[in-house]
């Protein structure tokens, strides 16, 4: 069987190699085992001094294999042991005390991002696409989405979690979701400076590209405000033309993914991403079994008829109360140390 995530040690550096191109490298339950095990065993190796994350093909990594997770049985454990194990290595990876350099060369969205975000340094490339999709499946944005999402410029991370808008390299350095800037063709001398000494590169200037999110920053962060109805409201009651796109946009994303997603970044703004971490973890456990997220992740990634069937449909429908039920604990915590 071909390995799906591959380690080497080169020069003091541990290098992960994410191998699943086909998949776009989601990150599946044996390759979150796989790489918690080799960051503990690669931290109390003193012959390590470093790490390097990259992805096969043209994906970083384009999330958790929430496919799986659908196609489960409820006898496989498999929607609480995946999400229980990649929360763990998320927050493994911001304890995590040697350089630990990710290569966003492509697609990073999700759970990609959850492995790379934590690290000290990730270099975007001209091919690299950023967006937490997970409202349009009827889940919420996790992987400790709540803590990063809730610190970017007010408002701007609940519209990223929201929308699941795909940004590129320059709205991702400005917003603090990279560090650096490199063009792809310097790739294999950025990895070979990092493995031969820890070098990183200072960031090159980005090409500027239009960027309809930057130019409506001002808007975005006077809208994205407050509580559900009254954000979608206001976009629907705005004359412009972004406010129209993002409101019929959001209008066909999972209802009560947006109200969870609106407590959900509102509540993280004074946690810690170990308490981040913890309330996601609580929540999954009731969305992954809701009827929203089946018939959202086939409507997308199995049957793929993009029609997928909300309840409630409509986010006036929704019962607040109901979305506050969501976060009370009722299951054995990450007890993450």
């Amino acid at each position: 069987m071909k390995n799906l995530i591959l380690f080497k040690e080169i020069n003091r550096t541990g290098i992960v190699h994410l191998n699943r191109p086909k998949a776009l490298n989601a990150l599946n339950l044996q390759m979150a085992e796989e790489l918690l095990k080799q960051l503990k065993k690669w931290q109390k190796d003193k012959n390590i001094q470093r790490v390097l994350l990259i992805g096969e093909g043209k994906a970083f990594c384009a999330g958790g294999d929430i496919k799986s997770m659908f196609l489960s049985t409820k006898a496989s454990n498999l929607k609480k042991n995946f999400l229980f194990k990649e929360y763990t290595l998320n927050y493994a990876i911001s304890q995590f005390t040697k350089p630990y350099l990710s290569i966003l060369d492509g697609i990073v969205m999700g759970g990609g991002v959850g492995l790379s975000i934590y690290g000290n340094a990730q270099i975007a490339t001209e091919n690299s696409r950023f967006a937490m999709p997970e409202t349009g499946i009827g889940f919420f944005p996790d992987v400790g989405g709540s803590y990063f999402l809730s610190r970017i410029y007010e408002g701007v991370g609940l519209y990223l979690g929201m929308t699941g808008q795909v940004i590129n390299a320059k709205e991702m350095i400005v917003f603090g979701l990279a560090t650096h800037f490199q063009y792809s063709k310097n790739i294999e001398t950025i990895k070979s400076n990092f493995i031969k000494n820890g070098l990183l590169p200072n960031s090159q200037i980005i090409k500027e590209e239009p960027s309809e999110v930057l130019i409506n920053l001002n808007y975005i962060k006077k809208t994205f405000q407050g509580d559900c109805i009254s954000i979608m409201n206001t976009l629907k009651n705005s004359p412009s033309e972004f406010a129209k796109n993002t409101y019929n946009s959001l209008i066909k994303r999972c209802p009560m993914s947006l109200a969870i997603t609106v407590e959900l970044l509102n509540r993280a703004k004074k946690l810690s991403l170990k308490e981040c971490l913890e309330m996601e973890y609580q929540l999954s456990q009731h969305i992954v079994y809701r009827d929203d997220f089946n018939n959202g992740v086939d409507a997308i990634l199995v049957s793929k008829n993009y029609n997928p069937a909300w309840s409630p449909a409509k986010i006036h429908d929704i019962n607040f109360a109901e979305v506050n039920k969501f976060f009370e604990p009722h299951i054995k915590p990450l007890n993450l140390k």
